[in-house]
């Protein structure tokens, strides 16, 4: 999807509103969770760390509230999407927004460090410090800012689960470490140093993963009741989580690549069929190469297959923009209307040929012309002894079959696989008759034609 160029939406004479999708708005985003983030990392580390509690922290914390008062104005001046269309009643955008995330950003947002630093009982008590957290609240509405980059494409589904995944599994590590800090409280070295917050930290870390992941190598032991209880907790959500992780890891891996493992299942398929029926091994490379071919031009996608599923008018766009410039070089289209154009590029059919294959044989009778899309084929004569051109991509051959029913007057072979367009005479024939004017024109390049050949 394309960023809108325009910021903001016109609303019956009302104050414009944001669109969703606007670079203005996305950047916004992209700050907001930057900020969520950073919150996220030292409101947790302010409330079990007492000398970290600094004027930086408080400037830091004071930007973080401010943000978010201003993103919950924002929000209800923003158009949301409903159905891929954006929504300008202002009823609707509040509904939607009070349902889902006001109440958590409203939450995020209350000043409660500025509450307890002006009654001078913020040092006083570590229990008022535990409001810091309310400011965790904001998590609940970012994981939108991750599905606005895959509506937009800045990043694939799978990628984006996965980073989702790994984001939510390091805050839980972050503040259940913080958790074990606070009720294990600051212990000396053997060696009797005062430890460092970085090394208190460090060592809850560590503590954490080796919980959750069921390694636990014993050199960090819970001592008391409330200790071994919150370790019996961590323990629990490190096996709930151990099997949620590996499960996710292998399905989006899986995912990553959506359209290379459909085409992996499908040559396991075939190398099965080929194997079962005892098929010649050259033959069997021979189509394994052809497959390799498609997946390297189409990522292994047929295209009528895709083209099938479009709307009529989608389809129409897609195959002009594919065909039209090919269509347009050919003679006998020179003078043909728009419309007759599009019709003709609706009927091509793409076809594949292999290195050395036939397309055309001398002497057959002609039903069809080809349009080369990629790839090069050789002209040559009836035994192949004289070689006459080679055509590349954006070229044709076979517009006399079109005009008349004569056989052809050489071979074309492909010189290395060649993605072609076809068109049949009959497909042709039956345009025409919804083009009189145009027919006439073309019923005169084939007399032009007949008398150059001397068929007449």
């Amino acid at each position: 999807m394309k960023i809108p160029i325009n910021t903001f939406i016109r609303n019956n004479g009302q104050i414009p509103l944001i669109h969703p999708d606007c670079l203005c708005r996305v950047v916004w985003e992209i700050y907001v969770l930057i900020i969520t983030i950073t919150i996220t990392i030292s409101a947790p580390l302010r409330v079990i760390f007492l000398e970290l509690d600094t004027t930086l922290l408080l400037v830091c914390d004071t930007i973080g509230m401010l943000t978010y008062i201003f993103d919950i104005i924002l929000k209800f001046n923003t158009g949301i999407l409903q159905h891929l269309e954006v929504v300008t009643d202002r009823r609707i955008i509040a509904r939607q927004y009070i349902k889902k995330y006001f109440l958590w950003d409203i939450i995020a947002a209350i000043p409660f460090t500025w509450f307890f630093s002006a009654s001078g009982m913020e040092s006083a008590n570590t229990l008022f410090r535990f409001f810091i957290l309310f400011r965790l609240f904001k998590l609940v509405s970012i994981t939108s800012t991750l599905q606005r980059a895959h509506r937009l494409k800045f990043i694939k589904p799978a990628f984006a689960r996965m980073i989702l995944l790994v984001f939510w599994i390091l805050i839980a590590a972050h503040l259940i470490a913080s958790g074990w800090i606070l009720i294990d409280g600051p212990r000396k070295e053997i060696t009797g140093i005062e430890p460092t917050p970085n090394s208190i930290y460090l060592e809850a870390y560590y503590w954490t993963v080796t919980t959750l992941t069921t390694i636990g190598y014993g050199d960090i032991t819970p001592e008391t009741s409330t200790q071994f209880i919150y370790t019996i907790v961590v323990m629990l959500i490190g096996a709930a989580l151990y099997g949620f992780i590996i499960g996710n890891i292998a399905n989006i891996i899986a995912n990553i690549d959506v359209a290379k493992s459909k085409f992996r299942e499908r040559m396991e398929n075939i190398s099965t069929f080929l194997q079962y029926r005892n098929m010649p091994k050259s033959l069997q490379n021979r189509i394994t190469k052809y497959y390799d071919y498609l997946w390297e031009t189409r990522r292994g996608y047929e295209e009528s297959e895709i083209l099938h599923d479009l709307p009529a008018l989608l389809k129409t766009e897609v195959s002009l923009f594919l065909n039209r410039n090919i269509i347009e070089r050919v003679p006998i289209f020179k003078n043909a209307s728009p419309e007759f154009i599009r019709e003709i590029v609706m009927n091509l059919e793409p076809v594949v040929y292999a290195p050395g294959d036939n397309i055309v044989i001398y002497g057959e009778q002609g039903s069809e012309m080809f349009f080369i899309n990629i790839g090069k084929v050789e002209v040559l004569n009836e035994d192949a002894s004289i070689y006459y051109a080679t055509l590349t991509s954006g070229q044709f051959f076979g517009e006399i079959a079109l005009l008349l029913s004569t056989p052809r007057t050489a071979t074309v072979k492909a010189k290395g696989y060649c993605d072609l367009y076809k068109l049949e005479k009959k497909t042709f024939d039956s345009i025409l008759t919804r083009y009189p004017d145009f027919a006439k024109d073309v019923e005169k390049q084939a007399e032009d034609n007949r008398r150059k050949l001397g068929l007449t």
